[in-house]
């Protein structure tokens, strides 16, 4: 294990250099909120650190990061990348990651659902949306679970920016992103209300408005098209790796297809309560 940076960092941000986005959102969080070198190297580039948070640069790709498990012990990983979409829409998007098909799916394992901190994926939600007055022309949602990675032991989310190469390099874009950033980490909100999420798109807007006017914070959110995947194994591991356990399923009643029914009894079968929306 390398040299640790002063104190033990409760949350590790980590960008990449072959990213743009990435590099444009940790290029406006040093140059905004005063992260500065630690003077220790992680791979070919210095960490850099703000009070109990880490910056962190690798040159991987933004989804095939090293073993951070072997240099840091944070609360939560947060992914700074970019976001991608045929439609090109200027969107900023927040999402966990996970796999629930059996092949290897850009970063993540078969059948794999990286760890989850509920409240992190909501506060930030909440603190991007309060500033949406900023962002003229874009779009703020959360994304379904998907992609990698997914076997590293702390909480991942990742926090993007796009939808297309004229967004990644959005300074602006990027600095709104920073300050919800780094507002949502200090304010450290918990919420009681925990639930598993299933159906609808992948740009799932039932969902997306329960994070920003309801009471309850979401695990996994499992869209319509990979539902055929789940079963008793699969929504244990969603328990599981959700580090604050979910005590409801939220259903996409419309969005479920077929499979609602199946969703439904397997919710009884571990005991958790069944919200239709």
């Amino acid at each position: 294990m390398m040299p640790q940076p002063a104190g033990s960092p409760t949350f590790v941000l980590v960008a990449s250099s072959k990213n743009q986005a990435s590099m444009t959102i940790a290029s406006a969080l040093i140059r905004k909120h005063g992260f500065e070198s630690t003077g220790i190297r992680f791979g070919s580039r210095d960490l850099y650190q703000k009070g109990s948070v880490i910056l962190a640069t690798m040159d991987s790709e933004i989804i095939e990061p090293p073993d951070l498990d072997a240099y840091f012990r944070p609360q939560a990983y947060v992914f700074l990348s970019t976001h991608w979409a045929e439609s090109g829409i200027p969107s900023l998007t927040v999402h966990t990651t996970g796999n629930f098909t059996d092949k290897e799916v850009l970063g993540a394992r078969p059948r794999e659902v990286g760890a989850i901190d509920p409240d992190l994926q909501k506060n930030y939600l909440i603190a991007l949306d309060e500033r949406k007055s900023q962002l003229e022309g874009y779009e703020i949602t959360i994304e379904a679970t998907h992609h990698g990675p997914t076997s590293l032991r702390r909480p991942v989310l990742f926090v993007e920016l796009g939808s297309a190469e004229k967004q990644w390099g959005d300074a602006h874009a990027a600095e709104v992103i920073g300050d919800a950033l780094m507002a949502s980490l200090a304010s450290g909100k918990k919420w009681d209300k925990v639930a598993l999420a299933f159906g609808g798109t992948h740009y799932p807007q039932k969902f997306n408005k329960v994070l920003l006017e309801g009471e309850y914070a979401l695990s996994a959110v499992v869209t319509k098209r990979y539902l055929e995947w789940i079963d008793g194994e699969m929504f244990g591991q969603l328990i599981q790796r959700t580090s604050k356990f979910p005590r409801a399923v939220m259903v996409d009643w419309k969005g479920a297809g077929p499979h609602r029914e199946k969703i439904i009894l397997l919710s009884k079968q571990f005991a958790l309560e069944v919200i239709r929306v």
